[in-house]
């Protein structure tokens, strides 16, 4: 079942947090999933990048990310205080989650491809983040490139880097 005309994209606020960490730690493993500290930082830091999916009203998917400079995320950006430049040149993401009770029904097509058109129409030259390999072919399908294997090592897992250009340089 598809819910792709029942979901409503937006952006986050604060009054979300705990529906938004919810679906974190319910996506990722305690190691990788992101604090909530991290969470309030990134939608007080750079709330223009932080999505929600809702249906129903319930929150049931989001992704988020920070503008910078950055060609490639590394583990110290996840943090609090992470370097972020509001006016960077790229969209680096931090994470793409679906709650499990709602995933396989479009959810995360739609905020990916919600923040690939914002992040075009804002001007920026690229996307990248990291994933685990068997989702490669998943980010492969919006026009991500597999660059190789990531310095980052958050949750002690083997993460590849994904880059889309979206404006020549």
């Amino acid at each position: 079942m598809c819910l792709n005309e029942e979901i409503i994209i937006s952006n986050a606020s604060a009054a979300d947090i705990d529906a938004l960490h919810e679906i974190e730690t319910l996506s990722f493993p305690e190691d990788k999933a992101a604090s909530r500290k991290a969470f309030e930082y990134r939608l007080n830091s750079f709330p223009q990048w932080f999505f929600k999916a809702e249906y129903n009203g319930r929150i049931v998917g989001l992704i988020d990310g920070s503008p910078s400079d950055n060609e490639y995320i590394t583990d110290d950006l996840y943090q609090v205080g992470g370097e972020f430049n509001v006016n960077g040149k790229n969209l680096l993401i931090f994470g793409l989650a679906v709650n499990p009770n709602y995933r396989h029904r479009g959810i995360a097509h739609r905020l990916m491809n919600h923040i690939i058109h914002t992040a075009k129409a804002q001007g920026k030259k690229r996307i990248s983040f990291t994933c685990k390999e068997s989702l490669i072919p998943f980010y492969e399908s919006f026009g991500y490139e597999n660059h190789g294997i990531s310095k980052s090592v958050i949750g002690n897992t083997t993460n590849y880097n994904m880059e889309m250009y979206l404006n020549i340089i």
